[in-house]
């Protein structure tokens, strides 16, 4: 077998013709700024004709060529990735135990070893079904599997019947399908949006609110706001908010139950004592720790502590397998796929990372590092896009792309060693390395006003310990600590939900939160000091497959602008989604075949020629260029290309670029977009509107997340600026050198799970390196 996978002249996006050489059964780490070909490299040419090959041979019995990125590729073999852009999970009912399959494995050993109680003697046998909430048979009747009911107030809803009826739930019924939706109301009970709830009928009203299928083919108003707050989507969370904080609806631990979500012999069911409810929200080590000590021994039980164990080993102990997916971050969710991985004792596999260290500690880096070893020891071959300097140190083999973003990069700056690699003097990441550059730290840090802070107090969510946390406000906080330790309970789940709740419009964030019923006796003190709040999470941005970075930031409203007046039609013909868009491939500029396996092939569209638009829409020019040609070009060609035709457009733009966004193009459609190039493209987004003066909170999660040395640098310095203009910055992070550049820490620990939830260490980052009980001080610059 060949030593190397060769690749000759690999050209996709900004790649500019390499050719490299990738050692097989070793680690090789691609490193280089963010856009410099990385990702173009491991996963759009070396992961996507691993797959193609597997395809050809698989029986699928399809086959499409698509166009080359490159124009050899030897000894390859079958290649498995996790990329950060791609990992996207939405479904709340998806848990870590379901998508572990562990949950099946607990269904499965609580149907044929579970002990029932009494009263539950002698009814239907067990089955698999009845300790699953997402199945019928499983599911509370009465919650259908959520665990918790919302109550409607109707008669805070509908009031004293002075309203009109379209003012009706805050007046949804004025717009979209909810206007539909009444329209067959008023027109059989021959009434208007305009008609008082005073002047219908006790039948009318009756119908208004719950619906007459046979007469007027309308739903009513609590049934429909039923079906929607109980739905999937990002509008569910939005009116379920806006209820909320009305006051006409109430959420409550479902009483017939308690919670779990689950019916009456699963409830009454258990094995050493503990329900399948209770042992799916234990932590993970937890968990291993009881099932090791049961008294009952079989092969089922052996298997669900062998994926226990490997969850333990690549930094999960911390999760339960009831937690929701959607919120794991993308560090946690491909954690989630390497434990599977080596559950399953592959080999001659070509692995694939992107950033596998995101969202761990320092400490928890190294183990990371063996298992990961462990996987070349057993004759895989492991390729790893990342920035973390520990893990580059540990690499077999670099490979440095750049030496800057975009049309700038995608050039082959170094291939060797590692220690070879801290003389390449033009890497942009080599210095850092080797000391040559240091990363800019703050010599001083921010004084504040010990009586301007913000107090949390009886913070008691998840394994929080109900502290108390004192938060200055005028200075860059960062919130640190081991995975578990609390840090996500503490900011995201607590503080964001109460600064929601008493700040409400003055809170901005794109995805609403739910208070959860257990921050009822938490108290947040000082919230008056705060004119808004910013919240910036990682969450993915964009709706559809043809959701771009230009319509998502609103440049792509003024440039439709700009190509009509250069042209005689209108701007929908500049829209992909509009009259502008190829009707065979609705816009998207390929066309997708399945191939079996749940796996596709995309193939450039015929009809368009792979731009997504009409013939009429793309002979239209802007000096030279045409619609698609404009959202080929990056931020930063962009930023040239607009300069001199629209302020609103470059004011973004330039925004865009301060954020370290400069490489990513206008027309990249969100879906590709990862959680951490999302986050600062809502800062960026936020920044633009330039509405923020003073006295601003803005709370990043760990917002260099994808970042090289060299983009963090830049973002930090944007971040300071903020903080000198008088707003107050928090961020969760887990990078020294971000860590160091802060005024103040707040250090969570000191363990994960039950051995966290407290707060260890707080100060200076200076003060931290001096404090004995501080863990992240010993590795702070």
């Amino acid at each position: 077998m060949n030593k190397y996978i060769e690749i000759k002249n690999a050209h996709i996006h900004n790649l500019k013709g390499i050719d490299v050489k990738i050692p097989r059964n070793k680690l090789t780490v691609i490193t280089g700024v963010s856009g410099s070909g990385k990702s173009s490299l491991a996963f759009d040419t070396l992961y996507e004709e691993g797959k193609h090959r597997y395809l050809m041979f698989s029986n699928s019995g399809f086959m499409v060529e698509g166009e080359s990125a490159f124009d050899q590729i030897t000894g390859l073999s079958p290649t498995v990735a996790v990329e950060q852009r791609i990992i996207r999970q939405s479904n709340p009912r998806s848990t870590v135990g379901t998508k572990t399959k562990i949950s099946n494995m607990l269904a499965i050993l609580f149907a044929t070893y579970g002990e029932r109680e009494n009263k539950c003697e002698g009814g239907r046998p067990l089955t698999m079904e009845m300790f699953q909430k997402n199945s019928a048979k499983g599911m509370c009747v009465k919650c259908l599997g959520k665990g918790i009911v919302k109550k409607i107030d109707e008669e805070k809803l509908f009031g004293d019947g002075s309203q009109k009826i379209e003012d009706v739930c805050l007046g949804v019924g004025k717009r979209g399908s909810t206007k539909k939706m009444l329209e067959s109301f008023y027109k059989y009970y021959k009434v208007t949006g305009d008609t008082p709830l005073n002047n219908l009928t006790s039948d009318e009203l009756f119908v208004l609110k719950y619906g007459d299928y046979g007469k007027s083919s309308f739903i009513g108003f609590i049934p429909w706001i039923t079906e929607v707050t109980n739905g999937a989507f990002s509008a569910t969370g939005r009116l379920e908010q806006m209820l909320t904080e009305a006051g006409y609806m109430e959420k409550g631990k479902c009483p017939k139950c308690q919670g779990m979500g689950l019916g009456e012999e699963a409830i009454h069911t258990s094995i050493g004592g503990k329900t399948i409810s209770e042992m799916e929200q234990m932590y993970i080590k937890d968990l291993y720790e009881f099932l090791s000590k049961l008294s009952t021994k079989n092969r089922l039980i052996q298997e669900i502590l062998t994926k226990l164990e490997c969850m333990i080993d690549v930094g999960l102990y911390h999760l339960a397998l009831s937690r929701s997916l959607p919120t794991l971050s993308g560090g946690e969710i491909q954690r989630l796929f390497l434990a599977s991985y080596i559950i399953a004792d592959m080999d001659a596999i070509i692995f694939i990372f992107d950033e596998p260290t995101i969202g761990l500690h320092e400490i928890e880096k190294a183990k990371l590092i063996d298992i990961i070893k462990k996987l070349v020891g057993k004759g895989n071959t492991v390729v790893a896009v990342e920035h973390d300097e520990g893990f580059i140190r540990q690499a077999d083999y670099i490979i440095d792309l750049g030496p800057d973003a975009g049309v700038l990069g995608g050039a082959k700056i170094y291939e060797g060693d590692f220690s070879t690699f801290l003389s390449c003097d033009d890497s942009r990441t080599a210095p850092y390395l080797s000391g040559k550059r240091p990363f800019v730290h703050k010599e001083d840090y921010r004084r504040f006003n010990e009586t301007k802070l913000l107090t949390l107090k009886n913070a008691s969510l998840h394994n929080l310990k109900n502290i108390t946390v004192d938060i200055p406000l005028g200075v860059m906080i960062g919130v640190v600590g081991v995975s578990g330790s609390g840090k996500s309970s503490l900011i995201s789940e607590t503080l964001v939900p109460k600064l929601k709740a008493l700040l409400k419009s003055k809170c901005i964030m794109e995805d609403e939160v739910e208070e959860a019923i257990e921050l009822g006796q938490v108290e947040l003190l000082g919230v008056s000091q705060i004119k808004k709040c910013y919240v910036i999470d990682q969450k993915p941005i964009g709706r559809t497959r043809t959701s771009c970075l230009a319509t998502y930031t609103g440049t792509m409203d003024r440039i439709r602008q700009l190509f009509a007046k250069a042209s005689d039609l209108p701007p929908g013909f500049f829209s992909v989604n509009a009259q502008g868009g190829c009707p065979k491939c609705k816009g998207e500029g390929e066309v997708h075949y399945h191939v079996g396996y749940g796996n596709f092939i995309h193939v450039k569209c015929e009809a368009c020629e792979g731009i997504g638009f009409i013939p009429e829409s793309a002979e239209v020019t802007l000096e030279g260029k045409n619609i698609k040609d404009v959202l080929e070009m990056s931020v930063d060609e962009a930023i040239t290309f607009f300069n001199d035709k629209d302020e609103p457009i470059t004011n973004m733009l330039e925004t865009l670029k301060r954020v370290g966004m400069g490489y990513i193009k206008l027309g990249q459609k969100t879906p590709t977009i990862s959680g951490g190039e999302s986050q600062r493209i809502k800062l960026a987004k936020e920044l633009s509107k330039g509405q923020a003066a003073k006295d601003s909170l803005y709370i990043l999660d760990e917002p260099t997340t994808g970042l090289s040395f060299y983009d963090s640098e830049k973002l930090m310095v944007l971040l300071q600026e903020l903080v000198d203009k008088g707003n107050t910055v928090i961020i969760i992070e887990h990078d020294s050198h971000v860590l160091s550049s802060c005024d103040y820490l707040i250090e969570m620990g000191a363990g994960g799970g039950k051995d966290g939830g407290e707060v260890i260490a707080t100060g200076t980052p200076r003060e931290l390196k001096e404090n004995p009980h501080s863990i992240i001080g010993r590795y702070l610059c």
